[in-house]
Order: C-alpha cells, then sequence, then structure tokens
C-alpha cells in the first residue's frame, strides 16, 4: 500500500472513530427518563390503565409486552405479567434495567385472608410474604428467602400514603387496610388452605404475585407498593365469587391507580 492508501485508511479511521463518539454522546444525551412501572396479572387489570394512558411506544421483552408513554404527568411503563411469581419477578426486573423504573406499583385483585375484609374493599401492603416458600428442613422459617435473612419485603411509606389517598378519595364507599399481602402460585379457595396461610403469616389477603414483585424491588433498592381490590373470601365460595367480581374490583383498584397516576405531585 503506497503513502496515499495508508492515508485514506487513516482518514476513514479518524472519521468512524468521530461518528461512533457522535452517536455515544447523543445517546447520552437522550437518557431514559425516570418511569413508574406498573405491574398487572391480567388483562381486567390492565386494560383500563392503557386506555388511561398515552402510549409512546410498545415494546416486546421476553415475549411479553411494555407500554410505555405517559398518565397525567408521569412518565410510565405497564405490563401485563401474567399470573404467578415467576411473571411478575421477571417483568420487575425488567421495568427496573430496561425501561428505568424508580418505582413499582403492582395492581390487581386478591382474596381476602381476614373477614373483618368485605368483597371490593382494597388492601395496600405494609409488606409482603412468600406463603408458599418452605426451607424450613434446613432451618428457615417458613418464608424466609435464604441467604437474605428476609422474611418479608417492606413496602415504600411515601407510596402507601399516596395509594391510601386516592382510595378514598377515588372510593369513598368502600373500605381501605393497610397490612400484610401473602403471595403463593396457588388460587386459595377452601377453608384450610385459608387458615393455614393465616395461621402462619397472618395476612390480609393472598395473591399470586406481589411478594415476588416485592423482593425484586428489594433487591434492587426500588421503591414498591402493593395494591388489591377484594374479589373473593378465598375459602370455597372463592370459585363463584372470582368470575362474578373480578371485572368490578378491577375497575375500582384501576380508577384508584390512575388517579394517583393523574395527581402524583399534589
Amino acid at each position: 500500500m503506497n503513502n496515499y492508501g495508508i492515508l485514506a485508511v487513516v482518514a476513514i479511521a479518524i472519521i468512524a472513530t468521530a461518528a461512533c463518539v457522535h452517536v455515544v454522546e447523543n445517546h447520552s444525551d437522550d437518557a431514559e427518563p425516570e418511569r413508574i412501572g406498573i405491574i398487572g396479572a391480567t388483562s381486567e387489570e390492565v386494560t383500563l390503565l392503557l386506555d388511561a394512558m398515552h402510549i409512546d411506544y410498545k415494546e416486546t421483552v421476553a415475549d411479553t409486552m411494555f407500554y410505555v408513554g405517559t398518565m397525567g404527568e408521569c412518565d410510565v411503563t405497564i405490563v401485563q405479567s401474567g399470573m404467578g411469581k415467576v411473571n411478575a419477578g421477571i417483568c420487575a426486573q425488567l421495568l427496573i434495567t430496561e425501561f428505568n423504573a424508580k418505582a413499582v406499583i403492582n395492581t390487581g385483585v386478591a382474596g381476602s385472608l381476614d373477614n373483618a375484609l368485605d368483597i371490593e374493599d382494597f388492601v395496600v401492603s405494609v409488606d409482603a410474604v412468600q406463603h408458599d416458600f418452605d426451607a424450613s428442613p434446613i432451618g428457615y422459617a417458613k418464608g424466609e428467602i435464604p441467604f437474605t435473612g428476609k422474611y418479608s419485603f417492606e413496602a415504600d411509606e411515601g407510596l402507601r400514603a399516596k395509594t391510601v389517598d386516592a382510595i378514598t378519595k377515588v372510593c369513598p364507599d368502600v373500605s381501605v387496610y393497610e397490612g400484610r399481602i401473602c403471595s403463593g402460585d396457588q388460587f386459595i379457595s377452601s377453608s384450610e388452605q385459608k387458615d393455614a396461610i393465616t395461621s402462619q403469616f397472618g395476612g390480609l389477603c393472598c395473591e399470586m404475585e406481589g411478594a415476588a414483585m416485592a423482593q425484586v424491588c428489594y433487591l434492587n433498592d426500588v421503591p414498591f407498593v402493593i395494591i388489591r381490590a377484594i374479589s373473593d373470601k378465598a375459602d370455597g365460595s372463592a370459585h363463584e365469587d372470582y368470575p362474578t367480581f373480578v371485572e368490578k374490583a378491577s375497575k375500582r383498584s384501576a380508577a384508584a391507580l390512575i388517579y394517583m397516576l393523574e395527581n402524583w405531585d399534589q
């Protein structure tokens, strides 16, 4: 290669390097905004939120659709996780790492573990436990996650306060309770199952996602809250109550969350 050829190669390399630097600089200028991540397990829990959201774009990650946009003045990402702790945990981690969620809200319905709660009442998480996690044969308390020293995962007090305020304003005809939420990969539908959970954990309601999301948020140091509208009594009547009331309970839960997001800074 003669001198002219060498100079041409050097010039191309300089131009390419400059272009790469320009791209990196532009990307850093367009940093992802801090967002609120929202997880719902089913279409009943998510569709109303999407209807109230301005959607900027959609992105599929891990075969799951994430909706990115705004609600009120809040930048949000909403995802329908599907039922179960694994689904909720995956979605929580993706919200944090891929969509820059700086707070995560899990909304939906649950079965009551406390006879004081009526169908359509609300539970706002103080903490969350996994009632089906059991490493007790090797020395851990039932529900304790080995090597973490954690038995339960505490919700953020500020998010709890916002949630309770929104529910009392949007749904004044129902009661709002703050307490423990028990999660497991089971639909609880018998008095025996219900009694076993309450004797071990003393929770207010049971569902299938919240504590997994809570554990992921804890590991990432991201605040969270779980909102549950009661759809059934988690006993022998649950298989009849759930289909009847899930839509109505989901509407109440969505309405409270929409109000909270649209009035986030008030």
